[in-house]
């Protein structure tokens, strides 16, 4: 081996025989396949901090945004990495240092707890009301992805928690309040039906729940209860949200939530210091004394000021 698709397939087996998702796989087949058209099927050992530099530029002037950059960038950082880990390259740190895309932080969807209230009433009127709030609960009680809510199975719902599979086929045991469990066994033991398959949520016909068929739900159960629709991903962190501003340290959080990389988690703790900037200035005990006060302040300070 000594070009980068030839070297590209190593990593690629190298990243499935650590049971990363095949989107994951996807994702970084179609990352090597680009660089390799751009900076072209060279030498490995040839390769230099500028060809990087020069893929981050020509896929900026393909038309794409930070955002979308920056997505065929984790595949090539994650590549280079390898490479230097395998030790192929001769001179691995100039290529480590080359920073990507400064990406714009998004004001994404958050699910609030008095959201997440108002859809557990309007569960009451459901065709399925045990199972929905069921899932309600589960997503805001864990803060999991919506595809391991899908793979729990009735195994899988322990005296102690819920065991989820994570990304890269790990597992965990999730921790789950008292209210969350009676929600699952009232589901279980009342509202599930007799069914060949053992996944604990099931839809029509006593099918395993599919992703849209909880978009469905979600979407439903939104309507009724007088709220914007907001995907599953919101209750992911909404939920971490709400848990850092009742006190959870980052560190518990990155594990709750399956990160691998702690700058992932403090995503979500930005998201609840900008909570707290918000209401603050709602509630701000200073701002509560009034605007003639400010008035007759900057008046007296403005005067303090003047030269004699």
């Amino acid at each position: 081996m000594e070009r980068v698709l030839e070297w590209g397939e190593a990593f690629l087996l190298d990243r499935q025989s650590r049971g990363l998702s095949p989107n994951t796989i996807a994702h970084y087949r179609s990352g090597l396949k680009t660089f390799a058209r751009i900076v072209g099927d060279k030498m490995v050992r040839d390769l230099t901090a500028d060809d990087l530099r020069r893929f981050l530029v020509r896929s900026f002037e393909e038309g794409l945004n930070p955002g979308g950059v920056n997505a065929r960038w984790r595949a090539v950082r994650a590549f280079v990495r390898w490479l230097a880990e395998e030790e192929v390259l001769p001179n691995p740190a100039p290529l480590l240092r080359v920073k990507g895309p400064k990406v714009p932080e998004k004001d994404l969807a958050v699910v609030r707890p008095w959201e997440v209230q108002r859809m557990l009433l309007a569960a009451h009127g459901s065709s399925h009301p045990l199972r929905d709030a069921a899932i309600l609960l589960l997503l805001w009680d864990t803060a999991m992805r919506l595809g391991e809510l899908l793979s729990v199975r009735l195994g899988d719902v322990l005296p102690h928690g819920v065991r989820v599979r994570r990304k890269g086929g790990h597992e965990q045991v999730l921790p789950v309040s008292l209210p969350t469990k009676r929600a699952l066994r009232a589901y279980m033991q009342s509202e599930r039906p007799p069914a060949d398959s053992d996944f604990v949520f099931l839809g029509k016909g006593g099918n395993p729940l599919t992703p849209s068929g909880v978009r469905e739900i979600l979407e439903r159960l939104a309507a009724r209860a007088g709220v914007p629709y907001k995907p599953p991903h919101a209750f992911r962190r909404g939920a971490a949200v709400a848990m850092v501003k009742n006190g959870l340290n980052p560190y518990a959080l990155q594990l709750l939530m399956g990160h691998r990389d702690a700058q992932m988690t403090a995503h979500y703790v930005r998201l609840a210091e900008k909570d707290l900037q918000e209401a603050h200035r709602q509630v701000s005990p200073v701002l509560a004394l009034g605007g003639s006060m400010w008035s007759r302040a900057g008046a007296r300070s403005s005067k303090g000021t003047q030269k004699p």
